[in-house]
């Protein structure tokens, strides 16, 4: 096994780099943030022609080429502080701790309460035999249910409240993040179910994202003071530390996510208003910055999507969606030149 190059922190060292294009397709989508500090309510599950979205207690599908929308939960009881889609599921929580849970394909649907807090986040992961829901909820625990069915098989109990949770895309590992400094780590296997192996500091205030990438050896976490932080599950030190363009509170990075196929490897991560950088996540050396708002106005940002084959990047704002085409030729270029 080779042994992993390890870089030293909050090392931006080229900042010139284009990964998105410019000129992004505005879609006239309204979102809304229910949470001042909850910003992932949009989600690309299947094609990059359509995105899923928040818009006040409701959500709601979008065709970009047909420019259609389809209610897929209407007139709900709440408005949803939480969205995910996978596994040909799509779920939304609340504040109350409600829960609204659709299958696709069928007319197989669940609206229920959890108990607890807030649900803060949602994922939606095949692990462990089966399709599982992970709840995080401002109640410290990560509530564990099966899919469909919506059977509760467990709770993992947190020693602060859970802000997100996410498995790691071969359903080996997980991480989760809460309202304190600290990240953890878990290993998931039928023998002992989910097992906290690790736990690290992360930066200095509560965490409100975490990602993997594609292979599922590493992981990426979002913080409230301007920070990204990235881990190699093969060494116990962070790998990287990754700033934002703005000081607080309009630095807070709120949202991270990883390109999920082929060659495209980036990280990609919102901040609290107007700004989403992109970052190589082969090296972690190279960072776009992209101003989503309009020079001297800031617009809140309430999530970021890259659609499955990682050649669309969605970023969501209050009262549009912007559609960027990432540069697939020069993120499937190496520096040798060769294309793979």
């Amino acid at each position: 096994m080779s042994v992993p190059i390890y870089m030293s922190q909050a090392q931006i060292i080229r900042e010139d780099c284009e990964f998105l294009k410019p000129r992004p397709r505005v879609h006239n989508q309204r979102l809304t943030i229910q949470h001042w500090q909850l910003r992932d309510l949009i989600t690309c599950p299947t094609s990059s022609d359509e995105f899923i979205y928040v818009h006040q207690n409701s959500v709601n599908g979008y065709n970009t080429r047909s420019k259609v929308v389809t209610p897929l939960m209407k007139d709900l009881n709440f408005h949803p502080t939480s969205l995910t889609a996978s596994c040909g599921y799509l779920a939304a929580g609340g504040q109350r701790s409600q829960l609204m849970v659709r299958q696709m394909n069928s007319n197989w649907f669940a609206l229920t309460s959890v108990g607890g807090s807030i649900n803060n986040a949602l994922c939606i992961s095949e692990h462990l035999g089966g399709t599982r829901l992970l709840i995080s909820n401002n109640d410290n625990t990560i509530k564990v249910y099966s899919l469909p069915g919506l059977q509760r098989l467990t709770s993992i109990h947190l020693p602060t409240a859970v802000n997100y949770t996410s498995v790691s895309p071969d359903g080996r590992k997980m991480v989760a993040v809460g309202d304190s400094t600290e990240v953890y780590v878990y290993d998931i296997s039928v023998a002992g179910g989910y097992k906290n192996i690790a736990t690290y500091n992360v930066t200095t205030e509560a965490s409100f994202s975490c990602a993997w990438n594609q292979s599922s050896d590493k992981f990426a976490v979002a913080s409230q003071d301007g920070f990204v932080s990235v881990w190699d599950i093969r060494h116990s030190e962070r790998l990287c530390k990754l700033g934002s363009k703005q000081p607080q509170v309009k630095g807070a990075t709120r949202c991270v996510k990883f390109s999920s196929s082929g060659s495209i490897d980036l990280l990609v991560y919102s901040e609290h208003v107007s700004y989403v950088n992109l970052v190589d996540a082969r090296t972690f050396n190279d960072r776009q910055v992209v101003r989503v708002a309009p020079t001297n106005i800031d617009e809140h940002i309430s999530g970021i999507a890259m659609s499955p084959d990682s050649k669309v990047c969605f970023v969501g704002l209050e009262h549009s969606v912007l559609e960027f085409d990432v540069d697939t030729i020069i993120r499937r270029s190496f520096p040798s030149g060769s294309l793979i």
